[in-house]
This record gives C-alpha cells, sequence and structure tokens, in this order.
C-alpha cells in the first residue's frame, strides 16, 4: 500500500532504534574518525524541519542531514541527487526516475511513495503553509508510477520545476507522519550522509554522526554545529582551534590569512537590496511613486559599498539576478551614482524637502551587511532622506517576510536566486505573484507569468533578460551589491567546496589525503 503523510493512522508511538546496518562491512573499512566542528551564525529556528525555511541558516544542518531529488554543485549547475535524471512528459508534466538502493538513516527505504508522500504533505492546507509548500503552490498532483518513477502535474507549465526540487528535503514520511512536523523536528531522519544524534539548546550545539546506510562516500564520521552569532568570536574561534570551519566577515579575511587560514569565496546567488513595502501603504506614501523608487536607486554609489565594504570581491547591483545565475543580464547596467538627479526625482516627486522612513533588518547575515545598511542611510541622508534601521532577529524578520507585515516602509531583502539558481524564484518574490505581496505591479506580474512558463531555455532567458530591465525601471528596491559567502577553515583540512552556499560536508579530508572518502 501506498504510504501518504496525509493518513493519520492510530500507531503506538515506539523508540527509534534503526536495524543493524547492512553496510557493517563497507563501514569497518573507513579510515580514522574525522569529526568536525562547524560554527555557524544561528541553529535552525524550526530544528529538524527542513519545510518552515529555504536557505541559510537552516540549510547548514539540513544539507547534512536530508538529500533532495536534485542538487547544485560548486558552479551553480543542477545536477542529480536522489533523483538520477527528470523530463517532461507533456505541457504540465515532470517525470523524475529515483536512485535506487538509497535508504533513509533508519533503515526504511526510499522509494517513489516516499517521495509522493512527502509531496503530498506540502500539497495539503498544512503543507501549504510551509515555506517550501509556498514555492511549489503550482505543484498540483504527485503519482508513484512504479518504485523509481514518480510523476509531478503542475497548474501551469514550470521549467524550473526540476530546479525547484532542489530546495524540497525528503523526510522520513512515515517518522513524519507518526511524530508530526514538531515532534520530528527533534529528532528528524534523512537520506543524507549524517543522522541527527541530538540538540543541545543549553549549549546552542547539535551533534551528527556518520549515517550508517548513507549512499555517497565521506571521510567525515561526524559533525558538531555551534552556534555562534558574532562573526568575531567565530573568527577567534577558529584561530583558537575551537571550530574546525566558519562563516566570517570581511574585517577578519586579513587576520585569518595571516595566520595562514585559508579562505574561499564564493558568490552567493543574491543581489543584496533593500525593498520598498508599497502594498498595505497610504496612498500618498513616498514609496508609492516609482520616481522615490529610482531617487533612491541614483543615491547611492554601488561601485563603493563593493569596492571598499566587500573589499573588491562583489560587484554593483542593478538587476534581479547576480552574474552567476540564469537570468542575469551583462548588458544591464546598474543605475549609476547620480545624487544629483536623485535629489530632482524626488522634487518631481513632491519631496523636495525629503521625508523619514524607516528600514527592519537583519544584521550579520551578509558579508559587510551592516556597514552597507549604514552607508546607505547615509547616501539617502545626503539627499533629504532619514532612514532610521531597526534590527530585528531571524525567526521576526521571516514571519514579517512572508505574511506581509512590515512595520517600517522599507526592509533588507536579497533577491535570493537560491538554491534553484535561477532569477525565476527572486522575481515571484517580488510580484503580486506572491499571496501577500509587498509590491505588485499587475501588467509586470502577467508578463511574468508569460515567461515562467516558456520551457525552451534560451526564449526563457530572453524574456527574462527583457523582464530585468522592467523590473530595473520598476525599482522595487534599492539594488546594492551581487553578495559574497566568506568560510575560513582550519588549515589542517582539505577539499573544501560550497554548493548552494554551504559547505560539502562530504567532500572534507584532511589536508595531506591522510583521509580519503570511503564508501
Amino acid at each position: 500500500m501506498r504510504r501518504t503523510l496525509l493518513a493519520l493512522p492510530l500507531l503506538l508511538l515506539t523508540a527509534i532504534c534503526p536495524p543493524a546496518p547492512v553496510l557493517a562491512t563497507a563501514m569497518a573499512a573507513e579510515p580514522a574518525p574525522l569529526e568536525l566542528r562547524m560554527a555557524v551564525n544561528s541553529l535552525p529556528a524550526s530544528l529538524g524541519n527542513p519545510f518552515r525555511g529555504n536557505g541559510r541558516p537552516g540549510s547548514q544542518v539540513w544539507a547534512a542531514i536530508f538529500d533532495a531529488l536534485t542538487e547544485l554543485d560548486e558552479q551553480g549547475r543542477l545536477q542529480p541527487a536522489l533523483a538520477t535524471a527528470w523530463e517532461p512528459v507533456g505541457p504540465t508534466v515532470w517525470r523524475f526516475y529515483l536512485r535506487g538502493d538509497v535508504r533513509f538513516g533508519n533503515g526504511r527505504v526510499f522509494d517513489g511513495d516516499a517521495v509522493t508522500a512527502v509531496m503530498e504533505w506540502l500539497m495539503s492546507p498544512e503543507g501549504r503553509r510551509s515555506v517550501i509548500g509556498n514555492e511549489l503552490r503550482g505543484v498540483k498532483a504527485v503519482r508513484t508510477i512504479d518504485p523509481l518513477v514518480v510523476e509531478m502535474e503542475t497548474a501551469e507549465p514550470d521549467p524550473i520545476l526540476p530546479k525547484r526540487m532542489a530546495a524540497v528535503m525528503m523526510v522520513e514520511p512515515d517518522l513524519w507522519r507518526q511524530l508530526g512536523p514538531d515532534g520530528f523536528a527533534q529528532q528528524p531522519v534523512g537520506t543524507g550522509s549524517f543522522l541527527l544524534k541530538g540538540w543541545d539548546q543549553r549549549r546552542r550545539q547539535a551533534q551528527a554522526v556518520a549515517n550508517p546506510y548513507r549512499w555517497r562516500p565521506s571521510a567525515v564520521t561526524g559533525l558538531t554545529f555551534m552556534e555562534l552569532p558574532n562573526a568575531a568570536v567565530r573568527a577567534q574561534a577558529l584561530l583558537s582551534g575551537d571550530v574546525d570551519i566558519a562563516g566570517v566577515e570581511i574585517d577578519e579575511l586579513e587576520r585569518l590569512k595571516r595566520n595562514r587560514f585559508p579562505v574561499v569565496i564564493t558568490p552567493s546567488m543574491q543581489v543584496m537590496s533593500i525593498a520598498f513595502r508599497v502594498e498595505g501603504t497610504a496612498p500618498d506614501a513616498p514609496m508609492r511613486d516609482v520616481r522615490v523608487r529610482q531617487a533612491l536607486n541614483y543615491a547611492i554609489d554601488k561601485q563603493a559599498l563593493a569596492d571598499i565594504l566587500l573589499e573588491g570581491h562583489a560587484s554593483p547591483a542593478g538587476q534581479p539576478a547576480p552574474a552567476i545565475t540564469f537570468g542575469y543580464d551583462p548588458d544591464l547596467e546598474p543605475y549609476p551614482y547620480n545624487p544629483v538627479k536623485a535629489r530632482d526625482l524626488l522634487r518631481q516627486a513632491g519631496f523636495a524637502d525629503g521625508f523619514v522612513i524607516a528600514a527592519e533588518v537583519v544584521i550579520d547575515s551578509l558579508p559587510a551587511d551592516t556597514l552597507i545598511y549604514q552607508a546607505v542611510a547615509q547616501y539617502w541622508r545626503n539627499v533629504g532622506v532619514e532612514m532610521t534601521l531597526q534590527i530585528v532577529t531571524f525567526p521576526q524578520y521571516l514571519k514579517k517576510f512572508l505574511t506581509n507585515s512590515w512595520t517600517a516602509d522599507a526592509f533588507g531583502a536579497s533577491w535570493n536566486s537560491s538554491p534553484y539558481n535561477d532569477a525565476l524564484r527572486p522575481m515571484e518574490v517580488f510580484s503580486c505573484r506572491r499571496p501577500k505581496p509587498f509590491f505588485c505591479d499587475p501588467a509586470l506580474a502577467d508578463r511574468l507569468g508569460q515567461v515562467a512558463q516558456i520551457m525552451d531555455d534560451g526564449e526563457r532567458l530572453s524574456g527574462m533578460r527583457a523582464l530585468a530591465r522592467d523590473y530595473q525601471q520598476a525599482a522595487p528596491a534599492a539594488f546594492l551589491v551581487d553578495q559574497i559567502d566568506l568560510f575560513s577553515h582550519s588549515p589542517r583540512l582539505a577539499n573544501i567546496t560550497i554548493r548552494n552556499r554551504v559547505p560539502d560536508y562530504r567532500s572534507i579530508v584532511r589536508a595531506g589525503g591522510a583521509n580519503q572518502p570511503t564508501e
């Protein structure tokens, strides 16, 4: 009988004890243990529930425990994961071919019924209210064709559904059904290379051990995630040997390099911006006038933000997609720094004397973000617009973002192409197509809806580049910089690669080749 997360049988909960690993012989051949300590700015607020968030900080932990059907490689290209291949079999149907001989961390078989059960929960009313369920709102049916083949049907043609699936972590469906989302979050089980051992809320740590059924080679036998919110503290923990790898800040790079700690700098698939709250504001609110929004873009010296505050590691931004992302238009230049034009546009809009606004932001989330927000405030002050920064926590931010319950006039927001690396995702976020939009241009949304259904990549790329120009003119946000991710690690480690903004824990080995990945 096909399993489903929507069924609610009366089951007696039993202790979760995985049967004897079938890979015992292979595990015995592994080299000496390699235990890693990863410093993160925050443990996921939803713990082991991967559907209540999308991206960091949660993905730093979830990437160790779970797999998705697809994934991105180090260059941001879509690759097989739990699905080995996929193809469209009709205008609105995608077929996914699954990997065989995969088990969850408790020994249960991963198959088409497991995928269908996960997707059906995400399609349920409760699932639709989750972050991931909302992102998959176009999926209307899922069918198990045979144990290793699944079909997904969408309401409209969706050329990027295989990319969307990179965000859908495959939870163990029977356990999810038995425990419910909150119970599962405490003791999550996936097909990932690691199995969560427990959450230490007092010490703000999470420990994971090697999944005895992991289907991918890895030299790493254990992971400890340590919550260290302050970037300077994370860097010091690296230098003192208390952690092995950490996300670091731009102002720590010189000290780390001086002490011979390798630094990894990668594009983050994000355009950092300050979004303008348009919907739900008074008819005479400044942000409702496109001239005001354009003026605030002209008022910022984005090249200085990139060259000085990000030390030349980033580029000024002026469109929905960063350079690494599908949909980026290399011929579309950012708004030039022109404070004279900014003041003239403000005058035309009836705000010659400026105005006062507030912006809600999360800090220590992106490199130099605090300094960038402060610099923007100064640039806007120079043209008569006074901005007050209101610091919020990430859980507070996420709630406001999902419900458009902002109390300020603007908020920090990335045009975030991760985890798809496709500009269609941030374009949808900044549009009427979002359930509770903060910016809504009906004509722009209609064009976006048309482009979103183009199955041919070449045609879709042309359409998205035209949309990028429309978005730039509509100015729903002040585009700032193409952001970066910064990691540093112990010199005792090697082969550190970044996939989808998270270190690939599976690829890490001891420097010198003493510990290589094994089956």
